[in-house]
């Protein structure tokens, strides 16, 4: 059906129907449109390749290009310094080559590139073949040689974007006899693999300490690459999945004149400080590879690209031309002499291959080439979001006098009708449901509370469906894609908590007849407590919502081609429509669908990934083991690594902060006629943790096994691990099928985003609005809570427009940081008023001012495992919050320090009047 964006319009603008239909004309418009503007980048084609000429050095009239320049960026100019070359005569015709002291700095304004003109600073001296390290403080370069021969000297290159200016600063040297061969930084520490005495060497130092100068700095010795010293490597820092690695791939060796070919990868942990072998380099088109002087960049979650390289087969046999011209006979040289410049005039230029290696599962794969012969002994650097190949070898003895950029194209799958079809059938489906629900919401009891209709093992999958989010759906499968099976222990921890819940917090909830699970800390301490709690907790879940928007809507954009703003749109608007006009019996039944769908699709693609891999299930098992994918227990008694006892201690205190003082779960209690219904529901969450997690955890192994096998169906560029399963959904799975499994991710993210924009609502008009207003007015009252979802619905997708368009994640980091420092004590307020007799609400706001000063000690000046803080946040609470009570008597609320699990409440069935 061709229908033009324009007749889409009109017919909006036409349509005299109820604002509901308008609403879903809207969101079809949103489909058509996202399937009109999406572009398919032809196949292979990742990059975009553009040239800028690197001008002549000052007083000479033309650039022969540049091989083993400094290059780097600083404060937003890329810097080019030094280099070799040879200017006036080739090599093969008995020239001599020249080291360089010039300078360049290329600046990018209003979108276009510029040679900065003012540079007139230039090298202390000559050099060539160092180390460049990009850093905040500048560009580091580090060591080289020139015609005198090896150069340790270190010093930092600055430019200063205000003046326009260069800033050049000697920082020292490195050790004695120390040739530097390769560098990196990773975690503000600057690493520098050589050679030393003959032998591979490493060594460390804070970027701090350099920047000190000779005075404040001192190298650290490490243990070197294995094997023979090694040359003219391919290197680059990233992450192995879980911690940061310094990776050298090939290269070449000399010993006693003699040269070796280098086809091995290592990985240096800067964790552990140890070294890994990763085998040899080899893929699909060649099992045996060699990467000489190939530049090399990190890019995304768990790539390294490497560009070209030298294949060493015609260079080994220049070395022994060489070597026999200088050991020959006179009356043979001359015959030498022009097999050599032969071999030289004849070279074919170094390979062009773009590789891509992945640090999970070590595989390399060929992802597409450069329109020419690649650089090499030059840098790959990222600027402005494109690769710099800053001039280079392009043959022995020939320079490229051009600065190569490219443009990354994303890797997506076009989605295709069939799948646009399933999402807005589904779409529809839950606006439907919404619709039908909204004829029994009659009073706040039934918009909040379902009116008691809702069987407990509806609300029990509902718990299960908000606790589930889509980030979760992607971020389990990918954790377990990159590591292990450490964190499946934190997982079941909830089966520890539940008995808890069961026992403890549900009869109090239920037997008050509260709406909020902050109305208990009014009755138990006083109403200051219940203020904070509730405003605490609605600003926490509208900063929840736009991240559940907003990083579940990268992924699938990044995997599908889906514009971005549509993803956040669709899913925004449709969980607020369906909320706000069929309150929690909508959420509630439509997490039920959303879960069906999310575990069914889940465990169809486990069937299909299994079945794609070679050899049986217990073939996989066995080679997933090996590879040591399946390990969960961990019995060292560290504290800031994922330990067995942290993972459980810290899942167990994390859970019953979220099910007992979460307004998102803790209404589902109150939703079913009972209180035995809900202790069932508990249990029924409880329960469908058990498989949840078997199928989840399984997936991620078996997407290890799967891209370990078959590499080149890998997305090329990944940027976000995240992204992994739906990469997998939509690349691999039949159309229909995975337009389905979309809209499961959809439907995960909007399970999550229906209850908290509800239970905003119900803490918003509870809490504040009928608190202080004191209106049992039912429409007044249901007015004030459909508002509410809006409102809350309006500022939550807002916001994650807004990160979207300024790709802001870090902020919100420290966004969830500052808030946590107060939620997290709120579960420890909550267990503190129930079991302790002597609790006032003087305490407990003590004690939960004390919990966020430790919470913040604990997260910025310690290595206390993340797992750990929800238990140092809770601890804390509960045991300054005891003793500032005993401290500091506080009468004012005697009746509520009968609210404890020593009141009779407790023990009896009935309801309280308090």
């Amino acid at each position: 059906m061709n229908i033009t964006i324009k007749e889409q319009i009109d017919s909006f603008f036409t349509c005299q129907k109820k604002p509901v239909t308008r609403l879903i004309i809207i969101l079809m418009f949103f489909l058509g449109f996202s399937g009109i503007s999406q572009e398919e980048p032809s196949k292979g084609a990742y990059f975009s390749w553009n040239e800028i000429e690197l001008p002549a050095p000052q007083g000479e009239r033309s650039q022969a290009g540049l091989a083993g320049a400094f290059s780097g960026v600083s404060n937003g100019a890329l810097i080019i310094a030094g280099g070799a070359n040879f200017p006036e005569t080739a090599p093969w015709e008995g020239g001599n080559k020249v080291w360089w002291d010039q300078i360049y700095v290329l600046l990018k304004e209003e979108g276009s590139y510029k040679w900065a003109t003012n540079v007139t600073q230039k090298l202390a001296t000559p050099a060539a073949y160092g180390v460049s390290i990009s850093t905040p403080e500048g560009l580091l370069c580090i060591g080289g040689n020139n015609e005198k021969g090896v150069l340790n000297d270190i010093f930092l290159l600055q430019w200063d974007p205000i003046k326009k200016e260069l800033g050049q600063k000697k920082l020292g040297n490195l050790p004695e006899g120390f040739e530097a061969t390769a560098g990196v930084s990773i975690n503000s520490v600057i690493y520098v693999s050589g050679i030393h005495n003959g032998a591979n060497a490493l060594i460390k130092i804070p970027v701090t300490g350099l920047l000190n100068g000779n005075e404040g700095h001192k190298w650290t010795r490490l243990e070197g690459c294995p094997g023979p010293p090694r040359k003219l490597m391919a290197y680059a820092a990233q992450t192995n999945g879980e911690d940061m690695c310094f990776f050298q791939f090939s290269g070449r060796s000399e010993v006693d004149g003699e040269f070796e070919l280098l086809k091995t990868a290592y990985a240096f942990n800067v964790d552990t400080e140890e070294w890994s072998a990763l085998g040899d380099i080899t893929h699909s088109e060649n099992p045996e590879v060699v990467l000489m002087g190939a530049p090399a960049v990190a890019y995304g979650s768990n790539g390294i690209l490497l560009f070209g390289g030298d294949d060493g087969e015609l260079f080994l046999e220049r070395a022994e031309l060489e070597r026999k011209l200088t050991s020959g006979s006179a009356i043979s040289k001359d015959s030498i002499q022009m097999t050599l410049t032969e071999s030289f005039l004849d070279h074919p230029g170094f390979g062009s291959e773009i590789l891509m290696y992945n640090t999970i599962t070590n595989r390399f794969n060929i992802i597409d080439s450069l329109p020419q012969q690649a650089p090499v002994v030059t840098n790959a650097l990222m600027w402005d979001d494109q690769v710099i190949l800053p001039s280079g070898e392009i043959k022995p003895g020939v320079r490229s006098p051009k600065v190569l950029t490219a443009k990354i194209l994303n890797a997506t799958e076009p989605f295709g009708f069939l799948n646009y079809s399933m999402l807005g059938i589904y779409f529809l489906v839950l606006l439907g449901m919404g619709i039908y629900f909204s004829a029994r919401q009659k009073t706040t009891e039934d918009y909040f509370k379902g009116g008691g209709r809702i069987p407990w093992w509806a609300a029990g999958i509902s718990i299960f469906g908000t606790a589930l989010s889509a980030i979760t759906f992607m971020a389990i499968p990918a954790k377990t894609f990159a590591t292990d099976w450490s964190y499946f222990l934190n997982n079941m921890s909830v089966l520890l908590v539940t008995p808890v819940l069961v026992f403890w917090f549900i009869p109090f909830f239920r037997r008050l007849n509260v709406t909020t699970a902050y109305e208990y800390l009014e009755k138990r301490f006083n109403l200051l407590v219940r203020l904070f709690g509730s405003a605490s907790f609605i600003l926490f879940q509208i900063g929840r919502i736009a991240i559940v928007l907003y990083l579940p809507a990268i992924a699938l954009s990044l995997v599908t081609g889906i514009d971005i703003y549509f993803c956040i749109l669709t899913m925004g608007i449709l969980s607020t429509i369906y909320t706000l006009v069929g309150g929690i019996e909508a959420v509630i039944w439509t997490d039920v669908l959303q879960v069906i769908i999310l575990m069914g699709g889940a465990l169809a693609a486990l069937v299909l990934i299994s079945f794609s891999l070679e050899g049986n299930v217990f073939t996989a098992i066995q080679t997933a083991s090996a590879q040591e994918k399946f390990n969960i227990i961990d019995l060292n008694f560290s504290l800031s690594e994922p330990t067995i006892w942290v993972v459980i201690i810290g899942g167990f205190f994390a859970n019953l902060v979220t099910y007992s003082s979460d307004q998102t779960l803790v209404q589902r209690y109150l939703t079913t006629s009972d209180e035995k219904g809900a202790k069932r529901t508990a249990w029924t969450n409880a329960v469908l943790i058990i498989p949840s997690t078997l199928l989840f955890f399984s997936i991620g192994t078996a997407l290890f096994l799967f891209y370990q096998e078959l590499p080149d169906k890998a997305d090329p560029l990944a940027q976000d691990i995240d992204a992994v399963f739906p990469w997998y959904i939509v690349k691999e799975m039949p159309n229909g099928v995975s337009g389905l499994l979309i809209a499961g991710l959809f439907s995960a993210a909007m399970s999550s985003l229906s209850s908290s924009l509800n239970s905003v609502a119900t803490s918003f008009t509870t809490d504040f609005y009928g608190r202080f207003r004191n209106n049992s007015h039912t429409t007044a009252m249901m007015n004030v809570a459909k508002i509410s979802t809006l409102v809350a619905g309006i500022l939550g997708t807002l916001f994650a427009l807004w990160m979207s368009s300024a790709g802001i994640v870090s902020l919100w980091d420290q966004f969830f940081t500052v808030l946590g420092l107060f939620t997290g004590g709120l579960g420890g307020l909550f267990f503190l008023g129930i079991i302790s007799k002597q609790a006032n609400g003087t305490g407990a706001m003590v004690g939960l001012v004390v919990s966020s000063l430790v919470q913040y000690y604990v997260a910025y000046y310690t290595d206390l495992h993340i797992f750990l803080y929800a238990a140092t946040g809770f601890l804390a609470c509960v045991i300054v919050g005891h003793l500032a009570s005993l401290i500091i008597p506080d009468h004012r609320n005697e009746e509520g320090k009968q609210l404890t699990i020593y009141n009779k409440l407790f023990s009896n069935k009935g309801q309280a009047n308090f």
